[in-house]
């Protein structure tokens, strides 16, 4: 799964840089596009993949590139979420050919000689999947949250201006129900469900007749759970 891990840190690296709009000009999508190659290239060397990073690191930089430039709310004309079906067949795409060897890197010397007991039974692979993975449900995820939910209407995305925290709290609840996912800590999921509920059901019950807080709140959150909960199988 070294390909999954690539294009996921990239991408999480790339949309930590960017605006928060999206809209990047071409200065702000120039950084973007370089701190994801860094990552991806710093990654390829650390897990000594070898000859294979000529063919990774140029077709990632397609991909980042085309991320960019498809992703900020304004190019979206359609309530067709594209650039996430695009990623979605790229991840598959990444899964399903030839994984590249790890050989003698650095990442993975570093590794190596790390004296964490809680790590012993953890490969590098599943180790750079864990953290790729984290990254992207940073803010690569609350991209496409917003993607989707810009599919359900004009009116649903526009209650985002209402519901205010979002974007802060829907990466530390992904990041939370991915690690209670993988610990087995079931009920604490529930506890986060229910919390959840709990806290935006005033907002909800204050809304008129014909809104759209609740279907703004039952698409993102239900959206933001299943990006997080997406990469369980993986491990």
């Amino acid at each position: 799964m070294i390909l999954l891990s690539l294009l996921l840190a990239a991408l999480g690296a790339t949309d930590l840089v960017r605006p928060e709009n999206r809209a990047s000009t071409r200065t702000e999508g120039i950084v973007g596009a370089v701190v994801g190659g860094v990552v991806l290239a710093l990654l390829a060397s650390g897990l000594g993949i070898g000859s294979v990073a000529w063919a990774v690191i140029p077709v990632g930089l397609v991909l980042l590139v085309a991320w960019i430039l498809l992703t900020p709310v304004g190019v979206i004309q359609t309530d067709r979420p594209w650039p996430v079906a695009g990623l979605a067949v790229v991840a598959i795409v990444a899964l399903a050919v030839p994984q590249p060897p790890v050989h003698r890197g650095w990442l993975v010397q570093w590794y190596d000689g790390l004296d964490v007991g809680a790590l012993a039974d953890v490969s590098i692979e599943q180790f750079v999947l864990g953290a790729a993975c984290v990254l992207f449900l940073i803010e690569t995820a609350n991209i496409i949250v917003r993607l989707m939910l810009i599919g359900t209407g004009p009116s649903v995305i526009a209650t985002e201006k209402t519901l205010k925290g979002g974007r802060i709290l829907g990466p530390i609840e992904r990041v939370f129900i991915l690690a209670m996912a993988l610990g087995g800590h079931y009920g604490a999921l529930s506890a986060v469900v229910a919390a959840k509920g709990i806290l935006r059901f005033p907002e909800i019950s204050r809304d008129s007749a014909g809104g759209s807080r609740a279907e703004y709140v039952l698409v993102g959150s239900f959206v933001s759970w299943a990006l997080a909960f997406l990469f369980v199988p993986l491990f």
